[in-house]
């Protein structure tokens, strides 16, 4: 059973979040346990006695503490917790993707979008979602990658080196174009090309500087001269497409 915390200091806001919950697990026939907070720092101080939840929707505005700081807190334990920003305002979107958050989903919003922010918290925990491709390397033989393991790729001459996170795997057969097609076909939209001989993961993005992708795991990848801002947008249009991207 999922275990789902909502935190929201407006009782109001509490109870119509929970009620589109159990809307959009109702035909699913799941009941997850639903717990809920008024107080962030109640929040965290239960966070602390009994452990994570699997999907945390988070208010950001709330009095004494933003939700974006609750949200660090609960990526210092390491735990795998799916987070869903729930807001008023766009003004934290860039603190949310560096979060590593699901989703960042604008009050007032639709039953579609809800379901949407939940999709995205859901994919974890749906069987079946894994998608492989697989990479001859040089030396021979073919590995068999998950998608969401890649980080990124990059072309030097006619070798490909495909950067995953448990390591490299160099691959001289397939051209950064090539890829890129395949790639569409299994992730559409997933993977961007920043800079010239280059494949970047999207959903292994860390932060987005103005000359530079910085991954998790710390690889950075250069982007060219007045090239954030389109990056950036492409990020958030992939990453919170209810929301109409960065805007």
């Amino acid at each position: 059973m999922l275990h789902i915390a909502i935190c929201d200091d407006r009782p109001e806001q509490l109870e119509m979040i929970r009620a589109a919950l159990l809307a959009y697990f109702e035909p699913r026939g799941e009941k997850p346990r639903v717990s809920v907070f008024d107080n962030p720092l109640l929040f965290l101080e239960n966070l602390a006695q009994v452990g994570g939840w699997d999907i945390v929707l988070l208010d950001i505005c709330m009095p004494g503490i933003l939700g974006t700081e609750v949200a660090r807190e609960i990526r210092t334990r390491r735990d795998k917790t799916e987070i869903v920003f729930l807001t008023t305002s766009d003004e934290y979107a860039v603190d949310a993707f560096t979060l590593k958050a699901a989703h960042y989903l604008l009050k007032p919003f639709t039953p579609a979008q809800f379901a949407e922010a939940m999709d995205r918290a859901m994919a974890r925990f749906e069987s079946g979602t894994v998608k492989n491709m697989v990479v001859k390397p040089e030396g021979g033989g073919a590995v068999m990658l998950d998608v969401n393991d890649v980080l990124y790729i990059e072309s030097r001459g006619h070798t490909l080196t495909v950067y995953t996170k448990t390591g490299p795997v160099t691959e001289g057969r397939r051209s950064l174009g090539r890829f890129l097609e395949e790639l569409e076909k299994c992730v559409p939209g997933q993977f961007i090309a920043p800079y010239k001989g280059y494949l970047v993961n999207q959903r292994a993005i860390a932060a987005i500087e103005p000359e530079q992708i910085v991954l998790r795991g710390g690889a950075r990848i250069p982007i060219p001269k007045r090239g954030f801002r389109d990056i950036q947008n492409r990020y958030f249009d992939y990453m919170f497409p209810e929301n109409g991207g960065a805007g």
